[in-house]
């Protein structure tokens, strides 16, 4: 049976492959031009393959496709931003109380990182507050259970399906809900439940849809129900299915949540292993914040302060050695010339599927100084990318055009329209963070015993140890992530 999902998964996999040539590059001059060249576009036909409910921002074209932008920029417009700042702040202040409650050990960093991601999802997009003692959504999550006839609650519809992507993206649905494992079970009541959930909120959306347009604080939801819906005050909106309502609300979230909890779990792992960027960020968070209490922190003000100091400077450089996207796909759709970062020129033929290789586009040591570290020394570290990871970089006035070189979240008219949501979101979530707390690397007493008593030949041999599993266990996915225990402290400031 397993053989014959694998064999299945493939057979539907292969419905999304193009036929043609094949480009591969991390040159990043490369790069800009397919993000932005008018006759490269985006495979759409490989990207279907996120279309568990209908047509999304992600797999279409043309006017189609700017019709799906509108709708989701709507969503996620500047208005939103407050809250992100808001929601991350307190969520991340009531995960300190929870790992307080804990033991403050950090044994799986994703596994609290992922679940903050969808907190503050949940109330951005659904204003669903999700509470971090009970692992159950409040009140208005029971009502909606009782309302919607699901089996699961909200929340634990929406993180088994997240959890779950894969299997959902690649097995057909009777099959799904056929097959006789538990994954295959739990995926097809998630999904069945989820779309219940989204079918009942859009519904009370689309009920008070007249008053939408002068709602102040809508939700995400809300936003892309108006904007993708006729009303009175805007006849000539393009209508938008049900079905397309709920797969760009799905597609957003999927891809708000996977990156900002993965960067955030690589950000705290990164952090410990190098706990000098810690302190920069503390003595930055101190200069900035003050003694002010979090919720006068302001996004207007310290928001840009701190995304341009060793906050802004860390995260950066958490995207560069650890972009959860590895590859981004664009096709050649005419027949074009191209110019690489040498100046050599490349005639690129029509129906050419290219990929960009971020992992190398953004490690490649002829752009990115790799530190002074011996060849030797990086064998013995397993040549991780955690050896080069370096936010100074990011301070030093004298480098130019960055954006030429670097851009995770994409480029030209189809970059990440959540950019400025995750931006915010991290900064608030490590400024509360750090703001409080510190981030130590467990030492074991077995360990400090071999090391006859001696704690920090202890802690250089488990920092070694931390940088090695940085590459070794580190796998991939949708994208990619660190799953395995690596166990970290949280301690509170002096």
């Amino acid at each position: 049976m397993a053989q014959k999902l694998q064999s299945g998964a493939i057979d539907r996999l292969s419905e999304f492959l193009l036929p043609g040539n094949l480009l591969w590059t991390c040159d990043p001059v490369i790069i800009k031009q397919l993000f932005t060249l008018p006759n490269v576009q985006v495979p759409v036909k490989m990207l279907k393959l996120y279309d568990i409910w209908g047509p999304t921002i992600g797999s279409v074209e043309g006017e189609e496709w700017k019709t799906h932008r509108k709708v989701v920029t709507y969503g996620l417009n500047p208005s939103t931003q407050l809250s992100v700042w808001k929601e991350s702040i307190h969520q991340t202040r009531t995960l300190i109380d929870r790992w307080a409650d804990d033991g403050s050990v950090l044994t799986v960093a994703k596994y609290w990182t992922s679940r903050l991601a969808l907190h503050v999802i949940a109330s951005i997009f659904f204003d669903m507050k999700l509470d971090w003692r009970e692992y159950t959504a409040q009140d208005k999550a029971s009502n909606l259970l009782s309302e919607c006839g699901c089996r699961i609650s909200f929340e634990s519809a929406l993180f088994t399906v997240l959890a779950r992507m894969g299997l959902i993206f690649m097995v057909p649905r009777f099959l799904l809900r056929t097959l006789p494992f538990k994954a295959c079970q739990e995926a097809h009541i998630a999904l069945t439940d989820w779309t219940k959930y989204m079918q009942n909120l859009r519904q009370k959306a689309a009920e008070k849809i007249d008053r939408l347009a002068t709602k102040k604080g809508k939700t995400i939801l809300e936003s892309i129900v108006l904007a993708g819906t006729p009303t009175s005050s805007s006849p000539n909106t393009r209508p938008l299915s049900e079905e397309s309502m709920l797969g760009n609300i799905w597609f957003t979230l999927m891809a708000g949540h996977e990156t900002a909890g993965n960067t955030l779990a690589f950000a705290l792992l990164l952090l410990a292993i190098y706990p000098e960027h810690q302190l920069a960020i503390q003595k930055q968070l101190d200069a900035q914040l003050g003694s002010r209490p979090s919720d006068e922190w302001s996004m207007e003000q310290d928001f840009p302060a701190l995304q341009k100091g060793h906050l802004g400077a860390v995260l950066k450089e958490v995207l560069r050695t650890y972009n959860v996207i590895q590859f981004f796909f664009r096709l050649v759709a005419a027949a074009t010339t191209m110019v690489d970062s040498s100046g050599q020129k490349h005639d690129v033929p029509t129906n050419t599927l290219c990929a960009l290789n971020y992992a190398a586009a953004f490690q490649n040591p002829a752009t990115w100084a790799p530190k002074n570290v011996s060849e030797a020394r990086r064998a013995e570290l397993h040549h991780s990318p955690a050896i080069d990871f370096d936010p100074s970089r990011w301070l030093d006035e004298s480098v130019k055009d960055e954006d030429l070189i670097f851009f995770p979240f994409g480029n030209g008219p189809r970059k990440c329209p959540g950019m400025p949501f995750a931006q915010v979101e991290m900064v608030a979530v490590l400024a509360t963070l750090f703001k409080e707390c510190s981030l130590e690397l467990m030492v074991t007493e077995d360990l400090v015993q071999t090391c006859n008593g001696d704690r920090n030949m202890a802690w250089e041999k488990t920092r070694d140890e931390a940088i090695r599993r940085m590459k070794d266990d580190v796998g991939a996915n949708l994208t990619i992530q660190m799953l395995k225990e690596l166990p970290i402290l949280l301690l509170k400031r002096k």
